[in-house]
């Protein structure tokens, strides 16, 4: 088991979370995990964006919603 911080920032408020994630899960399956539209979101772990398909690693996570209207 991996313990994560995950902050999840969304129309102007911010959650966070402490939990435990298995070793190997991507952060497709982090998203999963969280009932988060992966189309929606952009993760930043320790400040730099990763892609959803990248091994979840221990450290601080930030979930970013992505907004866009067109």
């Amino acid at each position: 088991m991996t313990a994560l911080k995950v902050l999840v920032l969304a129309e102007g408020r911010v959650s966070e979370r402490r939990i435990e994630v298995e070793r190997g899960l991507t952060y497709e399956g982090l998203f999963e995990l969280l009932k988060i539209n992966p189309e929606t979101v952009v993760a930043l772990w320790e400040g730099h964006p990763v892609p959803n398909d990248e091994l979840v690693e221990p450290g601080d996570l930030e979930i970013v919603r992505v907004v866009s209207s067109g």
